[in-house]
């Protein structure tokens, strides 16, 4: 566990150290669980969401995985190792789905916003609240959160009536979701994330197309730009 921890805000990269420093002390090896989340806070005096934080930065890493409903575990690290590397080769195929997002799913808003019923409106603002009721449990199932992240998206895009579109889109998401881990793991992307689709949202409700479809841009961009910024550190 003596690699350095990538570059994050120095009060990030402080309760990753923290957290890493335990490990060390108390010689946890692959496999083994840490203490619960409330005991290790506790252990490392520092708040609950900021150890779900420090957890989140060494997740991303390949240093911890997170096993929902059973505790917080430390990731062997060649499997860590073998986690960057897939990573790498990545790269380019990951810029390629992401293209592919932003033609599929600008003009799938847009039409969303021209199209929309009522009833498909609140089918969206509740693939949102389930969302976001995911999000702010503890510790976060981050795969749960990935379903229901592609089922957000893919309600507005049936809501575009367009039966090829949302086939394509929906075979895209199943792919993006098998070949790459999620953006949402990364510290601060899953609160921006939220704010995004709220706006997102907002611009559907009130039939503006215009909006939506520069907002969905934008939310495309700043987690493909999370991704790589993610990338990139891996590789320094």
């Amino acid at each position: 566990m003596s690699t350095p921890i990538i570059n994050n805000p120095p009060r990030l990269q402080h309760q990753a150290r923290l957290l890493l420093d335990h490990i060390e002390r108390e010689g946890l090896k692959g496999g083994d669980r840490l203490e619960s989340e409330r005991e290790l806070a506790k252990i490392l005096g520092i708040s609950r969401p900021s150890l779900r934080e420090a957890v989140q930065i060494l997740q991303v890493q390949g240093r911890l995985v997170v096993k929902h409903g059973i505790g917080i575990f430390v990731l062997d690290e060649a499997e860590g190792e073998k986690l960057r590397d897939s990573l790498k080769a990545a790269q380019h195929r990951i810029e390629e789905l992401f293209q592919m997002r932003e033609i599929l799913e600008a003009p799938a808003v847009e039409w969303a916003a021209e199209r929309r019923t009522e009833e498909q409106l609140e089918e969206m603002k509740a693939a949102a609240r389930a969302l976001n009721d995911v999000i702010a449990e503890s510790p976060i199932d981050f795969d749960k959160v990935r379903k229901l992240d592609m089922e957000f998206h893919l309600t507005i895009v049936r809501s575009a009536q367009n039966h090829f579109l949302n086939q394509t889109l929906g075979t895209l998401q199943e792919i993006m979701f098998n070949s790459m881990d999620n953006t949402l793991k990364l510290p601060g992307r899953i609160d921006a994330s939220e704010h995004e689709h709220g706006v997102i949202l907002e611009a559907i409700e009130r039939r503006d197309p215009i909006a939506a479809r520069l907002m969905i841009i934008q939310h495309i961009h700043n987690a493909r730009d999370a991704w790589f910024k993610y990338l990139r550190k891996q590789n320094d």
